[in-house]
């Protein structure tokens, strides 16, 4: 019970330091009230909430509401809210992620509209209208990737200007002469350790009987060969890292990638800020200990002087969620700039 209590009171001090955040500064002079909602949060518009409660509802929330991959427990990739059109009010516009299914007779087919910052600033609106559900569920499995990934996206940028509430400076300039790229690192984290190409980060967080860490680990290689980005290259580059520099509470334990019982997945992601880059999902645990948690890094060249590097992100916190912690992870590396 501590440890879920101890998790949403961080949510919540997320959400409310990003609000206060928002509320101070000025972008690009927006007279818009400042968006609402919680990390990874989804506001759903239905017509009715018999349409939410039926089949109608179960196609959408079987999308939005699927297992995130890389975890060691089930949690959704969005934390799902759902209201009627009717009662679309004042508060409810202003949440940053809004999603609205409309089904309309007068329409000829389907049509989906992709809005920014209508009633709040930053905020993503996306419209599927159809003149039927057939037609509906037909344009949204159409869409429904490009449309996670909207939402993602204004996840990443929030959460990035979250962080510049409390940069620390000395770790980024650090990161930034080693290995010639700029990360936004949170408040907290510190320079637990560093090699001539490596790089670890840490953020611990100890309160009564809850141990919580985020740790980041950034390595660097010569370019030469594509082979860096095949997955076996990259869990035996990562096992070699972890296992010279991450030891284990114990003698002779150490940081690995756990194979066992939940492969680790590989994804190209063409449209990482370096262009070309390897997203890797997965499980950690450590050799001869009980120790273990979700890790996501992202393998690419850096265009600026042909290295190979890895951000590499990994969460402790046992008997908790774990979905937020690696989200914010995920948002400081699709921040890397060159």
């Amino acid at each position: 019970m501590k440890n879920k209590i101890f998790s949403r009171w961080y949510i919540l001090l997320i959400a409310v330091g990003l609000s206060l955040y928002l509320n101070s500064c000025d972008f690009g002079e927006s007279t818009l009230p400042r968006s609402s909602g919680a990390i990874n949060e989804l506001l759903i518009i239905t017509d009715s909430k018999t349409q939410w409660e039926g089949e109608f509802g179960d196609s959408l929330r079987a999308f939005f509401t699927r297992d995130q991959v890389g975890l060691p427990q089930p949690e959704p990739v969005f934390d799902v809210i759902n209201i009627a059109s009717n009662d679309l009010g004042d508060l409810y516009k202003k949440f940053h992620n809004i999603f609205i299914a409309e089904i309309n007779p007068s329409y000829a087919s389907a049509k989906i509209e992709i809005q920014k910052n209508v009633y709040a600033d930053p905020q993503r609106i996306i419209k599927i209208t159809a003149p039927d559900m057939n037609a509906f569920l037909a344009e949204f499995d159409l869409r429904k990737d490009t449309i996670s990934k909207v939402f993602a996206q204004l996840e990443r940028q929030r959460t990035l200007l979250l962080d510049d509430l409390s940069y620390e400076i000395k770790v980024a300039e650090a990161v930034r002469n080693k290995f010639s790229i700029s990360l936004s690192i949170p408040g907290g984290f510190y320079l637990a350790e560093e090699g001539t190409d490596f790089m670890w980060l840490r953020h611990k967080v100890t309160k009564a009987k809850q141990d919580v860490e985020l740790g980041i680990m950034i390595y660097m290689t010569d370019y030469s060969d594509t082979v860096v980005f095949n997955p076996k290259h990259i869990i035996t580059w990562r096992n070699l890292i972890t296992r010279e520099h991450i030891p284990g509470p114990s003698e002779g334990s150490f940081m690995k990638v756990s194979e066992e019982f939940v492969p680790p997945v590989f994804t190209v992601v063409p449209d990482f800020p370096s262009g070309y880059a390897m997203e890797s999902r997965g499980l950690w645990e450590v050799q001869n200990d009980w120790m273990g948690g979700p890790f996501v890094s992202y393998t690419f060249v850096n265009p600026k002087n042909n290295k190979v590097i890895t951000l590499d992100g990994y969460v402790y916190n046992p008997n908790n969620d774990k979905k937020n912690f690696i989200r914010h992870l995920e948002s400081i590396f699709w921040g890397v700039s060159f």
